[in-house]
């Protein structure tokens, strides 16, 4: 849809849940990150009530089951009810990802991507932690990815910034100066 309609959603949602129920802050964080799973597995689900042949009453119904099914909180469901009411379920994702913006600002929490050739050990993913807490300033949580084709090394991104420590950009590196030499 259109980024301000989800910055506008999420900055709502957020201001509301952190009035309503600010211990439960993560709470509903992991029952947003849940639904958001669930639709990115069932696209027809988002398809269905973003279609305007289907009445608003049957929409709503299928949502109070999901609602029901999943034991989703108030504040939760009732995000559903007015994203469909007002036709931007399509936006729910973004909204999710502005919502965990918004909720790693406020508790200082930086969320990593660290991608290697293999899987990290629990002692490289603390040493990881550790150290990007301290170049960050936040407490730091990974998401790990595994890609053989870095060969070796390691690959940070957070944010818009990329640490790049892999064998693979080295060597792309050095095959780009070999070349203007050749």
């Amino acid at each position: 849809m259109n980024d301000k309609a989800e910055k506008i959603y999420g900055d709502a949602f957020f201001s509301l849940c952190r009035e309503e129920n600010p211990e439960g802050l993560k709470d509903i964080l992991g029952e947003l990150t849940e639904l958001s799973k669930i639709f990115s597995e069932n696209p027809g689900f988002i398809k269905l009530m973003n279609t305007p042949t289907v009445p608003l009453e049957e929409k709503l119904s299928l949502l109070d089951e999901l609602i029901k099914a999943g034991n989703l909180s108030e504040l939760c469901g009732n995000l559903l009810c007015v994203l469909c009411e007002k036709h931007r379920m399509s936006c729910f994702e973004e909204i999710v990802k502005h919502f965990r913006g918004l909720y790693n600002d406020e508790f200082k929490l930086a969320e990593i991507t660290v991608t290697t050739s293999s899987p990290l050990s629990d002692a490289m993913k603390q040493k990881i932690t550790e150290k990007m807490s301290k170049v960050i300033g936040k407490t730091v949580s990974i998401n790990e990815k595994v890609d053989e084709k870095l060969i070796g090394g390691i690959v940070i991104d957070y944010g818009s910034k990329r640490y790049d420590g892999s064998v693979k950009s080295r060597l792309d590196a050095l095959k780009g100066e070999l070349g203007s030499v050749i």
